[in-house]
Formats: C-alpha cells, sequence, structure tokens
C-alpha cells in the first residue's frame, strides 16, 4: 500500500511541479509539453528511484521488527525457563528440613549427612541450572542425592530399585527434568501410600536417544486412583519445558490406574 501511494503521489505531482516551472518562465503550457520525451524519461527514473528507495527501506523495517521479535522471544523463553528450573517443591524442602531438625535434636549421625546432600541439591539448583543442557551423569547424581535423603527421611518404610545402564559419556539433558519425575513419585506416591511404598526407575542413554522411565505405587483410593499425579503442577512444568528445549524431539507417556502410576520419557539427541 506504502509502494502504491508513493508512485501515485509521484505520477500525480511531476506534471504539477512542470507546469508550474513553465508558468514561472512565461513557457505556454500545452499537453504535449507536459509530456514529452524528457518528461516521461524523468517519471520513468523517478519510478525506479522511489521503487528502489521504498523496497530497501520496508526490507530495513522489516528485518529491524523481526530482530526485534526474535530478541523479545528469546528473553521469554529464557524468563519462562528460569521460571520453570527453580520450581523446586517446596514441601521437599519444608519435609527435609524438619527432618534434618528432627535428627539434630536426636543428635544423631546422620544429620550431618542430610545437612550435604541437602546442600547439594541446593548448590545444584542455585547455580548449574543456569545452562540449558548439562552432562547426564551429574542428573543421575542429584537423583541420587535425593533418593538418599528420602532414605534418610523414611527409613525402611519404601522400596526403591534405580537402574542406570548404558549410561554415555556425551549424553546431555536439560536440568531437573528427571529430578522432578522422581520428586513427584515421592510426593504423590510413597508420602501417601500406607502399604509398602514402592519406586521403580530404568535409565539409558545411546549417542541416539535417551531413554527414562518411572514406576511409583498409588494410595488405595478408587475415587481418583492414578489421576492426582498425571494432572500434577510438576508433570505440566515437565511438558512445557520439553516443548521449549526439545521441540518436536521427545515423546512423554503418562498412565495410571489404582495401582501404580507410570511415566515414559524418550529424549532425541540433534547431535
Amino acid at each position: 500500500m506504502f509502494s502504491l501511494l508513493a508512485l501515485s503521489s509521484i505520477l500525480y505531482f511531476i506534471p504539477i511541479v512542470w507546469m508550474i516551472a513553465m508558468l514561472i518562465f512565461n513557457i505556454n503550457v500545452t499537453f504535449s509539453r507536459l509530456f514529452t520525451t524528457d518528461i516521461l524519461l524523468a517519471y520513468l527514473v523517478t519510478l525506479i528511484m522511489a521503487f528502489i528507495s521504498v523496497s530497501v527501506t520496508l526490507l530495513i523495517e522489516k528485518e529491524r521488527l523481526k530482530n526485534e521479535r526474535e530478541h523479545f522471544e528469546k528473553e521469554k523463553k529464557e524468563m519462562e525457563l528460569f521460571a520453570l528450573k527453580n520450581q523446586i517443591d517446596s514441601h521437599f524442602l519444608f519435609n527435609t528440613l524438619n527432618n534434618i531438625y528432627g535428627l539434630a535434636l536426636k543428635k544423631s549421625d546422620l544429620t550431618p549427612r542430610s545437612i550435604l546432600l541437602l546442600s547439594e541439591i541446593l548448590s545444584f539448583v542455585i547455580y548449574e541450572t543456569k545452562n540449558d543442557f548439562y552432562p547426564l551423569r551429574k542428573e543421575i547424581q542429584r537423583l541420587k542425592y535425593y533418593i538418599e535423603l528420602e532414605k534418610i527421611r523414611y527409613g525402611d518404610s519404601f522400596s526403591i530399585y534405580l537402574e542406570a545402564t548404558d549410561i554415555d559419556e556425551d549424553s546431555y539433558i536439560t536440568p531437573l527434568i528427571l529430578f522432578t519425575f522422581l520428586e513427584n513419585s515421592f510426593k504423590h506416591g510413597v508420602s501417601k501410600t500406607m502399604n509398602n511404598p514402592w519406586v521403580k526407575i530404568k535409565l539409558k542413554s545411546s549417542v541416539s536417544e535417551i531413554f527414562f522411565e518411572i514406576e511409583n505405587s498409588v494410595p488405595k483410593n478408587p475415587d481418583n486412583a492414578g489421576q492426582d499425579i498425571n494432572k500434577g503442577i510438576g508433570l505440566e512444568n515437565i511438558r512445557r519445558r520439553l516443548t521449549l528445549l526439545y521441540p518436536q524431539m521427545h515423546n512423554l507417556i503418562t498412565r495410571g490406574d489404582e495401582n501404580s502410576f507410570y511415566a515414559g520419557l524418550t529424549l532425541y539427541k540433534n547431535y
């Protein structure tokens, strides 16, 4: 529209300017004098210059708007990821601190170890989640720290099985993805299951993908069995981060029944 308006204005104003010039210099204004070969050449040159200048201006403006939009989307993504990474469950921190307090009152030998484990997890959350990806082995280590803390808290009242095999040393993953799955299994499963709570975890990686699955017991409640975990904030957090960091490169399956909840995640590598 801008180009059409600019070209129309040129076609309209050139003869007017030429006519005014002829009047100033006392030249008889006639149709043949307004549209001579020279004037038509001036039209052509002016139209070409106008078209080029308008096109360049529009392209520059389009590129500027594109860069601004990309910059905005990048900042928005970084802010959203920052918020998602820092959604470690407050109940876990509260319960762990309460447990450490109880151990301290009893002067338990487990108190220093509990403090060290919690410190390691918090240090990881604060400092190592600044990057979108980090080595998978570090995520596995955080899982082990979390499991050890929960063993100190629950003792032998639950059973847990962790199998991490064929871990490729060049495997990288976004921080806290697997950690959040484990956190959910305790928050919605182990902590609410009265009889023989359990968690089973399997993890393996290759040069092309990372496969993780976790299954845990759920409380015997026929009214909402298998539903509470599937709709939890933790899983929504995971789904959103996967969409941002693994677009078209992940597959997440969740299912639950009256006995257990299962989640299976496959991450496809692009390097």
